[in-house]
């Protein structure tokens, strides 16, 4: 019959043998994930031969001037500025738009209300082609074709079925408690929207802003389509320069190109992201 000592040593194998297939898992999740973003960074600071020669070989050499070079010839400034308008003017407009529907939905008791919000989330599963044609005769109609503020409407209308789903479950998980005391004070409905629930669905409509503001950063479809100067392409439209070529034959472009488009969003998600992890209801009701 096994010792005690022999047991124990057993268990501490089995247990470290655990540990160290679950780091492995890890590890190998790791490399998946980051693989791909090391590449293009090292890409990014190679010269075309130097890639060429060893596409996954380390850079002996590093060199900014594919950074340089696709900033001054595509105008990124420009197409930063312009994605960055849609992104944020598309989100913050899918936000307002969706805040009373969201208050509506979550605390009334409204005919048909899962009926409206079945319809309301019809629009998450239409692909971006199936509206595509509709989109371009109605802003054509009303000459908004071509326009920085039509393409923020058309972010905005997209981005308004997820911004409900996502307001509606937040303002859900508000007890019903405060806004009962905020009636026995005499308050309406619009003031306990005000006052009361929209201040504490502050971390909800950051989540929400900020995915949407990575979606439409991302997009590419509606402004290839309802754009067509130049002048007012967001960064995924305009960085189509850098694959004009029928047979590419330059790599560290494309990739210093995509290492810049994507630092805005790292940025925002750093500075979010505290604050979209710290939201609760701490203290709101007293005991």
């Amino acid at each position: 019959m096994p010792d005690a000592t022999f047991l124990v040593r057993q268990r501490s194998l089995l247990a470290f043998a655990g540990k160290l297939m679950g780091f492995t898992l890890l590890a190998v999740l790791v490399f998946i994930w980051l693989g791909p973003v090391i590449l293009v960074i090292m890409t990014s600071i190679k010269s075309n031969d130097a890639f060429l020669a060893g596409p996954f070989a380390l850079p002996t050499e590093p060199t900014f001037a594919p950074y340089v070079t696709v900033w001054n010839s595509l105008g990124f400034g420009r197409l930063l500025a312009n994605s960055f308008l849609y992104a944020a003017c598309g989100s913050a407009l899918a936000v307002v738009l969706a805040l009373v529907p969201s208050f509506a939905l979550s605390r009334f008791d409204l005919p048909g209300k899962k009926i409206v919000f079945g319809v309301i989330l019809t629009g998450l599963m239409l692909p971006q082609q199936t509206v595509l044609i509709p989109l371009y005769d109605t802003l054509r109609t009303l000459s908004l074709l071509d326009t920085r503020i039509g393409l923020i409407i058309v972010h905005a209308a997209y981005g308004m079925p997820a911004q409900i789903l996502i307001l509606r479950g937040f303002m859900t998980t508000i007890p019903r408690e405060i806004e009962k005391a905020a009636f026995l004070e005499g308050a309406t409905d619009f003031q306990v929207f005000w006052k009361v629930i929209l201040p504490l669905s502050v971390p909800g409509i950051l989540v929400g802003f900020t995915l949407n503001f990575i979606a439409i950063w991302k997009e590419f479809v509606f402004g290839l389509v309802l754009l067509n100067s130049e002048a007012n392409f967001p960064v995924t439209v305009g960085m189509l320069k850098l694959n004009s070529d029928r047979y590419m034959a330059v790599f560290n472009l494309p990739a210093a190109g995509l290492v810049i488009s994507q630092i805005p969003i790292v940025i925002l998600f750093l500075l979010s992201y505290r604050k979209l992890s710290s939201g609760n209801f701490a203290g709101a009701v007293k005991g």
